[in-house]
């Protein structure tokens, strides 16, 4: 291969590694996009692979930065059923969680101990609506101790979120912030960005 090509790649690679990887604190759905979809119309590029950019921007175009967000239905402990858009807040923060997950647990403990993000939730400027997505309610049932009274914790009856992909969800935990009307603020935030924002209001 010659010179270019190896540049390609590894300018390639990096822009997936730094923008698109789920565990990156620097990703970025939009910017990603952006790339992808040179990459999904370029004559260098394999036909599987450009099908494969393709699809990822359709995916990074759902619930983009500056649109409504999918509502979707979701039921509580109770087995009360709610919706996203039901949820009357100032802000929302979207927190896609798994039981078990340490991450998770990370979040849930700056959300609870933080002072400036717990009063923003304490008088009801940031709701929190803490939802999972897979089948095992079993275990989403005995960690329901860790999640605050407070929150809005609820599971997808459906299954639509991630059988439908509504939302792109490609890792837990995930966390999305919506305005009063449900309009996205920040998509699949790092945390430490959604933190940091928050912390200046």
């Amino acid at each position: 291969k010659d010179t270019a090509s190896s540049m390609f790649e590894t300018f390639t690679d990096l822009v997936v590694k730094y923008l698109y990887d789920p565990n990156s604190p620097l990703r970025n759905e939009d910017h990603y996009a952006f790339y992808a979809a040179r990459l999904a119309d370029s004559d260098v590029v394999e036909k599987v692979m450009q099908e494969k950019y393709a699809r990822e921007v359709r995916l990074a175009a759902m619930n983009k930065v500056g649109t409504k967000a999918a509502d979707f239905r979701f039921s509580d402990k109770r087995g009360r059923m709610h919706t996203l858009y039901g949820i009357r807040s100032s802000l929302t923060l979207l927190f896609f969680s798994n039981p078990g997950c340490t991450a998770c647990k990370d979040i849930i403990d700056v959300l609870n101990n933080d002072p400036v993000i717990s009063g923003l939730i304490a008088e009801g400027t940031l709701t929190v609506l803490n939802i999972y997505i897979d089948e095992d309610l079993e275990a989403w049932r005995s960690y329901m101790s860790i999640y605050p009274e407070a929150w809005y914790n609820g599971f997808d009856p459906d299954l639509v979120i991630r059988g439908e992909t509504l939302y792109n969800v490609r890792a837990i935990p995930s966390l999305y912030l919506l305005d009063r009307d449900k309009t996205v603020i920040m998509k699949d935030a790092p945390e430490t960005r959604l933190f940091d924002w928050l912390e200046r209001l």
